[in-house]
């Protein structure tokens, strides 16, 4: 009994410590659930939450209590996501970070990990799920930046390898646009070494790119140019400033050559980093330009010859009519000696406007010398005023002080006809055109000289060519000189002529600037440097039977010629006639007003200024339609013909007109009335 007893007391203190072993062990166990910070579940097999680990207020929010008996399903985000995860579990028998979506308890989205697998009892039956949660929301965040910072950058280095690719193809088709230009292209260094040439250099010049490249170009010179050429070249460079111009150089083989030099300063941080220049070898073009200076002299006088034509005939009508005069005062020796000296001078008058068209259309070389550009200006002025209308006001306004410069007579000659063309052509559809001519002295001021520094800072000559015609759009400006560039109709322009002035302006080393809005007309300012030398002179070379008397009938005489018109009077006036004399088409229109009943006939010149003879013969029609009219014409008389067939009662007579020929017309006329 004793024994049993001793037994039992044994068994029982066996399972006391059995079971404060247990009591130990699920007190380390529910130490160990509350110390870790992944969440520990269990579910039984209809998915409700059998337990789990108070880590689930630090990853959801939830206490245990809220959580134990309530179905898994009701923290998923995506209870969808349930079946895939057992599926899997089913399939293997466990599953490994296995990602879920929960939801906190205050709403947000929870990414957390899963690890689980199945529990069964002794008998192998299914008793639930059990397994592991670990929060992973900071991690997958993290994921997610790096997956768009990497997306990101996939994509700037995509744009910056598709902006690269872009500036490689720009670099290698500027690389063989260079290699493959007709113009040389050269790099040099701050020191003025030769870093690269390209082929077109190598043509053009005859050296290899290895015979200059870590050499200066001083290869080049010809020995054309000056210190002073130079140092202001380098001068501009080293300013960090353009510099352009043309200059004379000497290729391998000897041969001379111009070429036009552009050079740039290439900077990097505002420091000059090398310089950069373009060579064109000009030969060809200077030809081209001599071709189409000699085309543009025979369009001007082309131009010319109408005026000329027109001017000489008045010379001739005058001398003719003074011989006519002298021969009848013959035997008064000073009537006659008046008359003669009167031929004499329109003779010399007639000589010397056909010497200047000689000067001006012979084709030579350009010489420049000391010019006196006051007499320059005043003897072409002579001959261009014939190429613009009567109906358009020239004037020509020059300084007392006297101002040389060193040009070429012929290409100033020009320059000048040039302009006073297109102001002429401006001008077309005005009844009140204006051209002045001005040249005075120019010191220029510091603008002038920054706006154009290849001209330096020395006294210079001003040449203003104004007109108050049409003027120029501002969009056509900065075109004017171009080469064939023209805002004239098909066949009434060349676009040569200011192309023209502009590159003899650059040969005399001057500069040109303009002035002008559409309507109100243009100011074209010359600038050439004033040369101290002296002046060369320039010299340039230089019956009465048969006729038919009136009756004292009154002739209205109009023409704006005094010698052709005081010669036409004195000539009536000895065959009888009396005469009254007007300067101008208005002056003579005035004139008849006075006493339109008075007069027996008109002599009108076809062109005078501030009206035309078809006009005053209109007008006068009007007062007294049975007028005679004698038209008179230094142009091709079948032109003016057309121009005034519609008037009864007239003859056109072609200057210089005979006068048997001309006192037959007048007697018929005369009759007929």
């Amino acid at each position: 009994m004793e024994e049993m007893l001793k037994e039992g007391c044994e068994q029982v203190d066996l399972l006391a410590a059995e079971t404060q072993k247990i009591k130990d062990n699920q007190a380390k166990y529910y130490r160990l659930l509350n110390a870790i910070h992944e969440v520990y579940y269990s579910a039984d097999i209809e998915g409700n939450v059998t337990e789990i680990s108070p880590s689930i207020g630090t990853v959801a929010g939830y206490d245990c209590s809220e959580i134990v008996g309530t179905p898994v399903t009701a923290f998923y985000k995506h209870p969808e996501d349930r079946e895939k995860f057992l599926s899997v579990l089913q399939h293997q028998g466990y599953v490994t970070d296995y990602e879920l979506e929960l939801v906190h308890k205050k709403g947000y989205e929870v990414q957390v990990s899963a690890n689980a697998h199945m529990m069964f009892d002794d008998k192998g039956q299914l008793l639930g799920v059990e397994g592991m949660l670990r929060d992973i929301t900071d991690r997958v965040e993290l994921e997610r930046e790096l997956k768009t910072l990497n997306e990101e950058l996939e994509l700037r280095v995509a744009e910056r390898t598709a902006e690269l690719e872009a500036k490689n193809l720009q670099l290698l088709k500027f690389s063989q646009a260079i290699e493959q230009a007709a113009e040389g292209f050269i790099i040099a260094d701050c020191s003025g070494l030769v870093e690269y040439v390209n082929p077109a250099f190598e043509k053009i010049n005859g050296y290899s790119s290895d015979e200059v490249i870590g050499t200066t170009l001083s290869v080049l010179n010809s020995g054309k140019h000056d210190a002073d050429f130079f140092h202001g070249l380098w001068t501009s460079l080293r300013q960090g400033e353009t510099w352009e111009g043309t200059i004379i150089n000497r290729r391998k083989d000897g041969s001379e050559y111009p070429a036009l030099m552009t050079i740039v300063p290439i900077k990097h941080d505002g420091e000059i980093d090398f310089y950069a220049a373009i060579q064109q070898d000009m030969s060809e073009y200077e030809k081209l330009e001599a071709q189409f200076q000699q085309a543009q002299k025979m369009d001007a006088i082309g131009t010319l010859a109408g005026g000329i034509a027109h001017d000489f005939n008045n010379m001739l009508a005058g001398m003719l009519m003074h011989l006519f005069l002298a021969k009848r005062d013959i035997a008064n020796t000073d009537k006659a000696l008046d008359k003669l000296n009167k031929v004499e001078q329109m003779g010399y008058q007639a000589s010397d406007m056909l010497k200047n068209l000689l000067i001006f259309s012979r084709q030579e070389s350009e010489e420049h010398q000391s010019l006196d550009l006051n007499a320059v200006l005043t003897d072409s002025f002579q001959l261009l005023r014939i190429s613009i209308p009567d109906h358009v006001a020239l004037k020509l306004d020059i300084c007392d002080e006297k101002i040389s410069v060193m040009g070429d007579i012929t290409q100033l000659q020009q320059m000048l006809m040039n302009l006073l063309n297109n102001s002429r052509d401006a001008l077309q559809s005005s009844s009140e055109g204006r051209i002045t001519v001005t040249l005075q002295h120019c010191v220029p001021e510091p603008s002038f000289t920054a706006r154009h520094p290849g001209i330096g800072d020395g006294e210079l000559a001003e040449i203003i060519v104004r007109d108050n015609g049409c003027g120029i759009a501002e969009e056509d400006l900065a075109r004017i000189f171009e080469p064939f560039f023209t805002t004239k109709e098909v066949g009434h322009g060349t676009g040569l002529g200011l192309a023209m002035v502009y590159g003899c302006i650059e040969k005399h080393h001057g500069v040109l600037e303009v002035e002008s809005k559409p309507d109100e007309g243009a100011i074209f300012h010359i600038y050439l440097p004033i040369a101290q030398e002296p002046a060369v002179a320039v010299v340039q070379e230089e019956d009465r039977g048969g006729l038919y008397e009136g009756s004292g009938e009154l002739i209205l005489v109009a023409d704006d010629n005094d010698a052709v018109r005081m010669g036409v009077v004195d000539a009536l006036e000895s065959l009888n006639y009396r005469t009254v004399q007007a300067a101008d088409g208005e002056q003579a229109l005035a004139l008849f007003e006075e006493q339109p009943d008075s007069f027996d006939m008109v002599l009108l010149d076809m062109v005078m200024p501030r009206m035309s003879g078809r006009e005053l013969a209109r007008r006068v029609r009007e007062i007294k339609p049975e007028l005679p009219i004698i038209f008179t014409t230094g142009h091709d008389a079948s032109s003016a013909i057309r121009e005034v067939e519609m008037f009864n009662k007239m003859f056109v007579c072609e200057k210089p007109f005979k006068l048997k020929v001309f006192s037959w017309k007048m007697q018929t006329l005369l009759n007929a009335s």
